[in-house]
């Protein structure tokens, strides 16, 4: 991404700032960083970002520093020492600037320990969650943010292709989730967007969401479910399939949900409520007599992170807007018969949809 985006994007963080009377915003969320920022971290690294209407200060680990300056767009970069109890130290002068102030920080997304250092250092402080906004202001993809998830739905279209075909009866859980991995890491992937897993048989109407040294077997379902991180933006995708004869009732089941899934997927277009959305599919399988076997919601938006707005569930009054990308997920978990959980990416369009991920829907590959 070119400069400008991020420049524009600090932009409407701080007409956020001005309409909230915030003169401080302190940003410690891996995928709000990163938005801001563009800078990849390792996953086992943190970056803080303080953004007040004058200037941008970016903190990161000692061992990113040098790394930070060379590859960030931000000018005013700092370090600070990993694992230490005071580790924003190098903060100090420049909290004392904006010690009785408005301070905007991701409440929900900070933990206790973090929250109470903030406090500790800025005790006349007053602090406000913005993580809802910042929610907000990410749901909208930009023409350069669809390219990259665009690119980040084929890595991983290719990774499941690879994996359906290479399934056979015998074969682990883990070595299919093993092949996929391999695959996505291969076509340019950062990291999966989430642990793979392959669940079958049994391991599909627990739901067991991790694979096992279970072997694939004849007349089970398996449903396999993975995503991997281009440039930072998330791709997500379930096929349900056999490695033998399915029974007649899990072939059934199979195109029961399939319909419902593409059902609920020409139902999208801009103006639709989440939780309409949701409707359509949940309301279809509890007239199949399936409503007690889909536990999880319909879908969700995803991004910078796997999950995030807009959140396809009962309830859930989020209007749909152009250029949302989001998944269409409906699945039933049916005790003694199988799971089938079919999962698309899908970006909204100005009239409609467009389903971003293309691998065949079908119980044999």
């Amino acid at each position: 991404m070119k400069i400008k985006d991020f420049t524009e994007r600090i932009e409407s963080l701080r007409k956020i700032m001005e309409e909230k009377h915030l003169d401080l915003c302190l940003l410690f969320n891996r995928a709000n960083t990163r938005y801001f920022t563009g800078l990849r971290m390792n996953t086992a690294a943190s970056s803080i970002l303080a953004v007040s209407q004058k200037d941008i200060k970016y903190i990161v680990a000692r061992l990113d520093l040098i790394r930070a300056e060379r590859d960030c767009w931000i000018n005013n970069i700092s370090s600070f020492p990993e694992d230490t109890p005071d580790y924003l130290t190098v903060l100090n002068d420049y909290f004392n600037q904006f010690n009785h102030v408005k301070i905007g920080i991701e409440l929900e997304e900070l933990n206790y320990k973090t929250y109470q250092y903030l406090q500790n250092k800025l005790p006349n402080a007053q602090f406000t969650n913005i993580a809802p906004d910042l929610e907000h202001l990410r749901m909208i993809k930009t023409d350069e943010e669809i390219k990259i998830i665009r690119k980040s739905a084929k890595i991983a279209d290719k990774a499941m292709q690879e994996a359906l075909k290479a399934a056979k009866p015998g074969m682990k859980e883990h070595e299919i989730t093993a092949i996929a991995l391999y695959a996505m890491l291969r076509e340019g992937a950062e990291n999966p967007s989430f642990e793979p897993f392959l669940a079958s048989g049994e391991n599909s109407w627990l739901p067991q969401r991790f694979a096992s040294d279970k072997l694939l077997k004849p007349k089970e379902l398996m449903l396999l479910d993975m995503g991997g991180i281009y440039q930072g933006y998330c791709s997500d995708i379930t096929r349900t399939f056999s490695v033998g004869d399915p029974t007649l009732e899990q072939e059934r089941l199979f195109h029961e949900v399939l319909k419902i899934q593409q059902d609920t997927i020409r139902s999208l277009r801009p103006g639709i409520r989440a939780g309409e959305v949701d409707y359509i599919a949940r309301n279809k399988l509890q007239d199949l007599g399936y409503g007690e076997y889909f536990p999880h919601l319909t879908g969700h938006g995803l991004g910078l992170d796997i999950h995030e707005g807009p959140i396809i569930d009962k309830g859930r009054n989020d209007l749909l807007e152009k250029n949302m990308v989001l998944t269409i997920e409906p699945g039933v978990y049916l005790p003694g018969v199988g799971a089938v959980r079919i999962e698309d990416m899908v970006l909204i369009t100005e009239n409609g949809c467009e389903v971003l991920t293309k691998t065949e829907r079908s119980l044999f590959y």
